[in-house]
């Protein structure tokens, strides 16, 4: 077999590969499968490696490793693949399609792809069947680049149902965007990348569409239908660039006016524009029937942003001179309430115009800040009372974790480790099934295993490893967060493999907090000859609220520990810093913002939680960590579990992921945001960071839960809007974050809550010293003015805009700030 593998002409392997017999297959395949898991001695190529796993594989689980495991494959793998498992046929085929999609490999579509051209398997009712086409088609291995309309050609059979099926799949929206916006753009860090139309979707569907090989008016309903289902902002803006080089005619258009109607009520700006654009063609048209935009302009109307709302005004100025028998006065009375001063003037002159009269404002109500609610109570922790109980508990987590029930795992197997669940078996069976490289569900399957291996078997170092660097392939350092999250589990790992232990991190509450006498408590258990872990107390400790640390009665034995020292101490003095980071040599320079706590040390268990004092030696690889990681988001929500009151600690850890939801739709920093939502600490210099980068992230999930996290703060009143406000003229300043994302998120808070007033009233204020100049400085100057006459505070304004004031002009800016002066 080596002799064949070695062979420089991959037709003649395959050609052997093919003629193995079964025997040869179960004989060979242990070997052929340790080249890639195990270090390959032999001259044999990773394509030739990859199919001879393929070749003698017994199961779609053996054939995963020649994808997962596989790097450097050449061109040609999949057509060798794909004739080797033909010829064999084996029954686990449509698993074996099925478990390609679900890894999104680099080479997995076109390998699921190429067996259903074969016929070896069915067509895949799978959502990546579909939206992997995007980037699972275009040849980016070819050193030459094509256009996209030749592979299209190559597999015509795609030009047709699975196209469309691919358009109305969630998630294939962001895909085409990113590989469109690759394809056309110019980077200086990639001399040799020139701007490629021919290589977009965009232009290829345009091409199939007059080559008649796409029917042109499924696919433009295909594109209109796409905003109106319940999809992420992400997933949308392709779609409109697509119905724009369609260039629909007024035939299609009229066509389609109830579906343009509709558009105008969903929630993505850009199509709302798109439909406001298509419908003012039609408004002279005998089709047009004007009940249709009437009826959805009272959505449109009721819309926060300007842009959108100020268009509708005018296109129903336009329709009323082109109806005139149409009433649209009631219509535009709803834009006569909007919050926007300027819109409300823009609607009492279109009623002026109609002879209509605008209706009374009522006479404004002083400004109350609602009193500070109470912190609601969070849920009771009950901790596992079985061996049964945490098998059970353990193929959930298998399944999808949750950081609070992954503590009780901890917790059970501590005390039950010498005890074994009646599902044992089933149990053993589910953990060695599946592959989860670089996926969090790692750490119960290795726990499942410490837990229910022979102790015979060597003990080894059971490794969890919860986040890797791609480009260097490296598992994440133990002193960063991410690392130290790992090395704790691993910690757990180990100590189950040598029996039973004291459990005493076990969170009180949901929110994983411990009561201080709660732990006392546990601690006063302790026998003479029990040895707690070190790191489990020192956890423990850190749940505890700080006020109440002291409190805790320790055991002589486990007083002098560094760690336990660390987590009583806890001093944080933070220093913000901003470094220039470039991660790949083709990839521009980034400025991110750290936190480096000048008062934090190294050298003991909780090295990477309770403190961060040399950020910048760690930043280049923990910007890389669960950057392709499909579940990354539950990773930090384990680590937002261990500093329920030092959400400072926990942003500054964050802020590498955080800066990272600025370009990327993941949302993986939701959990981070949801824990600032719940800490009772007023937010310091790097929580008010994080919140400010929630704000302005990519991704509207991100966006949300920042905007939620200022609510639910402000309505505890720990919500210092100073501190908010200066963190974000820094990241203003030094172009970080999107400042119109942060000037609509301050709208909507304040919108949703009248606790916040007050606060971002504050930050406004520290805002304001870096507006002058700016672009999008109109938006939060009106809202500045909008808070200050809604409570009557005086409020600062720079010279420049002072001036501005003072001047004649009319932009939003010298009005907003003349209601400010």
């Amino acid at each position: 077999m080596l002799t064949w593998l070695e062979h420089d002409d991959t037709n003649i392997v395959r050609t052997a590969l093919i003629s193995l017999t079964e025997t040869d297959r179960k004989t060979l395949g242990p070997k052929a499968r340790g080249w890639l898991t195990r270090v390959n001695p032999t001259r044999v190529s990773s394509t030739h490696a990859a199919l001879a796993v393929l070749a003698t594989a017994g199961g779609w689980r053996q054939a995963m490793i020649a994808p997962v495991n596989a790097y450097g494959l050449d061109s040609s793998f999949v057509d060798h693949a794909v004739a080797i498992l033909q010829a064999r046929s084996p029954s686990w085929l449509p698993e074996f399609v099925v478990a390609l999609l679900e890894d999104e490999g680099i080479w997995n579509w076109r390998l699921a792809r190429g067996l259903v051209r074969a016929q070896a398997a069915p067509p895949p009712d799978h959502p990546q069947y579909f939206r992997g086409t995007v980037r699972g088609l275009p040849d980016r291995f070819a050193r030459d680049r094509r256009p996209l309309i030749d592979q299209l050609h190559a597999d015509p059979d795609l030009a047709s149902e699975h196209l469309f099926n691919m358009l109305s799949t969630e998630g294939t929206g962001r895909l085409l965007a990113f590989h469109d916006n690759f394809q056309e753009s110019t980077y200086e860090h990639l001399p040799d990348h020139d701007p490629f139309a021919a290589g977009t979707w965009r232009v290829s569907l345009v091409t199939l569409v007059h080559e008649r090989q796409l029917d042109r008016g499924r696919l433009l309903d295909a594109v209109l239908a796409a905003p109106l289902r319940d999809w992420a902002a992400a997933d949308l803006g392709w779609y409109v660039g697509m119905h724009d080089a369609l260039e629909p005619t007024l035939d299609e258009i009229t066509g389609r006016q109830a579906t343009y109607a509709r558009l105008l009520t969903v929630e993505h700006g850009p199509s709302v524009k798109a439909a406001q654009r298509e419908i003012s063609r039609m408004l002279g048209d005998p089709r047009f029937n004007p009940i249709l935009v009437l009826d959805a302009s009272k959505a449109t109307l009721g819309r926060s942003d300007k842009a959108t709302v100020a268009a509708q005004l005018r296109m129903l100025d336009k329709l009323a001179k082109a109806h005139p028998d149409i009433a649209i006065a009631e219509t535009v009375r709803i834009a006569a309430d909007h919050p926007r001063a300027d819109l409300r003037e823009q609607a009492v002159k279109l009623l002026d115009r109609l002879g209509e009269t605008a209706p009374a404002l009522e006479p404004q109500r002083p400004f109350v800040a609602p009193a500070v609610e109470p912190w609601p109570t969070p849920q009771p922790v009950t901790p596992i009372k079985s061996a049964d109980e945490l098998g059970e508990t353990l193929l959930a987590l298998i399944e999808e974790i949750d950081a609070v029930e992954m503590e009780r795992a901890v917790d059970g197997l501590l005390r039950f480790a010498d005890q074994r669940p009646q599902i044992s078996e089933l149990l053993w069976t589910r953990v060695n099934q599946g592959q989860y490289y670089n996926d969090p569900r790692i750490a119960p399957v290795t726990l499942a295993r410490a837990w229910l291996a022979p102790r015979e078997r060597a003990n080894g170092e059971w490794p969890i490893v919860l986040g890797r660097s791609v480009f260097r392939a490296e598992p994440a350092l133990p002193e960063t967060f991410v690392g130290a999250l790992g090395r704790r589990l691993t910690g757990i790992a180990q100590a189950i493999r040598r029996g039973p232990h004291p459990a005493v991190a076990l969170p009180s509450h949901a929110d994983g907090s411990i009561d201080a006498d709660v732990l006392t408590q546990r601690l006063s258990l302790l026998r003479r000859r029990d040895e707690p872990l070190e790191l489990e107390v020192a956890v423990a400790l850190l749940r505890v609220p700080p006020a109440e640390r002291s409190d805790v009665v320790l055991p002589a034995s486990i007083r002098e520990s560094r760690a336990v020292a660390h987590a009583l101490a806890s001093p944080h003095t933070w220093e913000r810093q901003v470094v220039n980071h470039q991660r790949l040599n083709w990839e521009p320079a980034r400025r991110i913002p750290i936190f480096r706590d000048r008062a934090g040390s190294e050298g003991d268990a909780l090295d990477g939680v309770a403190a961060r004092p040399r950020p910048e030696r760690t930043l280049g690889v923990e910007v890389a960590y669960g950057e392709y990681e499909p579940r990354f988001e539950q990773t930090l929500a384990l680590g937002a579990t261990l500093l329920p009151h030092d959400p400072d600690v926990l942003a500054a850890h964050a802020h590498p992921y955080l800066h990272r939801d600025l370009r990327k739709n993941r949302a993986a920093s939701v959990p981070i945001l949801d824990a600032l939502a719940r800490s009772r600490t007023a937010n310091g210099a790097p929580a008010s960071s994080a919140l400010i980068l929630g704000m302005a992230a990519k991704d509207a999930r991100a966006r949300t839960a920042a905007r939620d996290a200022l609510i639910d703060r402000a309505r505890h009143g720990v919500l210092d809007g100073a501190a908010l406000g200066r963190q974000g003229a820094l990241l203003m300043h030094d172009e970080i974050v999107v400042g119109q994302r942060l000037s609509t998120g301050f709208a909507d808070v304040t919108r949703a809550s009248d606790a916040a007033v007050s606060p971002l009233l504050d930050a406004l204020q520290e805002l304001m010293a870096v507006l002058p100049g700016r672009r999008d400085a109109g938006p939060f100057v009106e809202l500045a003015a909008d808070l200050a006459e809604r409570t009557g505070r005086k409020f600062q304004l720079p010279v420049e805009f002072r001036h501005l004031a003072a001047g004649k002009s009319t932009s939003v800016v010298a009005k907003a700030a003349r209601r400010l002066a």
